[in-house]
């Protein structure tokens, strides 16, 4: 816990990296007829590109790399894509590419529904990741607190400085350290129960 570093994002943030990502979109010449969003990271930068590249096409698509806490040897497609995505230009989008394997299956389920071509977009992608995207904002080796995932992030946070033996007070002291907001500490911290 103490060597990770976090990267917390802003809406404003996001909004900024995605309309990097929708620039490198428009300067290949992709025009995709379809988006389609890997749930649940990729639903909010999925719906700020189909704004910034104007297509009214939105489907999505679920894959789980865990089973729990225990990782799955292999990601599984547990909510197909919801469109007919035959002979159409797929953009499949995701938040951050961390080891790629779930991107790279949900690019595979969109080949397999008989997509023309189909291309990934993400707002980040880490340094060690094994499936590069087509298209990215940054790269970045931080652990990143994506707005919509905030208490699902504080909290996992907690738990991890809980099982080094801290309580109480001292986890929402360390959650301030690491960059959380004390609003968002008090918010989703119930100091009883931690």
């Amino acid at each position: 816990m103490e060597n990770l570093r976090f990267l917390h994002l802003s809406w404003d943030d996001v909004q900024g990296l995605v309309e990097v990502v929708a620039g490198k979109i428009e300067a290949s010449d992709f025009h995709p007829d379809i988006i389609i969003a890997i749930s649940r990271g990729g639903f909010d930068p999925a719906r700020i590109l189909c704004d910034q590249l104007s297509i009214r096409r939105l489907a999505s698509v679920q894959v789980e790399a865990y089973d729990g806490m225990v990782k799955r040897p292999e990601p599984v497609v547990v909510l197909p894509v919801n469109a007919d995505l035959k002979g159409k230009k797929v953009l499949v989008v995701d938040d951050v590419s961390d080891s790629g394997a779930s991107i790279l299956k949900a690019k595979e389920h969109a080949r397999e529904k008989e997509a023309s071509d189909v291309r990934v977009a993400t707002v980040h992608i880490k340094p060690w990741s094994k499936f590069i995207p087509d298209y990215y904002a940054e790269s970045v080796d931080k652990w990143v607190v994506y707005p919509w995932e905030l208490k699902e992030c504080l909290l996992e946070v907690a738990g991890n400085i809980r099982s080094t033996g801290l309580r109480g007070e001292s986890i929402a002291e360390k959650l301030v350290e690491a960059g959380f907001k004390k609003r968002d500490v008090d918010r989703y911290l119930l100091l009883k129960d931690v």
